[in-house]
């Protein structure tokens, strides 16, 4: 539906924004940990503060997102007709049940804590490097379970 105002009252395709921060997130963690091994404490410095601001993008694109697809950015701008039909449309997954998400979430959460451990403990003995990989995956790990167990959940 087009009203007419869309260059000044365009909406972001939140997803791709999303994926976005999270990209320049994991790009300034890179940043972070290259520099720091450089000892190059300004570029460390930039690679933070676009963490920081790629945190609080995603922060906010999430709160988006999480208040559906009749978010209203404020009293100026015209709200989406409503949905025709009752409903929102659903994908074409079933939703999963507490069971299921909850068994998801702890596979992942156990996978995280294996990789941790045993980075640390046996495979730094090995080759250094490969435990910070191994630890950086696991980093990555509660995120992706967090998304996994509120998957099915309807508001």
């Amino acid at each position: 539906m087009r009203t007419g105002n869309e260059p000044s009252q365009a909406r972001s395709p939140l997803r791709l924004r999303l994926t976005l921060a999270i990209f320049g997130l994991a790009g300034a963690i890179a940043g972070c940990t290259i520099f720091a091994a450089l000892d190059a404490v300004g570029w460390l410095i930039a690679c933070v503060l676009l963490g920081l601001i790629a945190i609080v993008d995603i922060v906010v694109v999430l709160g988006h997102i999480h208040a559906g697809a009749h978010y209203q950015p404020g009293r100026s701008i015209p709200p989406y007709r409503p949905v025709e039909g009752g409903a929102m449309p659903r994908s074409g997954r079933a939703a999963l049940s507490l069971p299921q998400r909850r068994r998801r979430y702890l596979i992942l959460m156990a996978t995280c804590v294996v990789l941790f451990v045993s980075s640390w403990t046996w495979v730094r003995l090995y080759s250094q490097t490969a435990a910070v990989v191994m630890s950086v995956i696991a980093m990555t790990i509660p995120p992706i379970a967090a998304i996994v167990a509120n998957a099915g959940r309807r508001l």
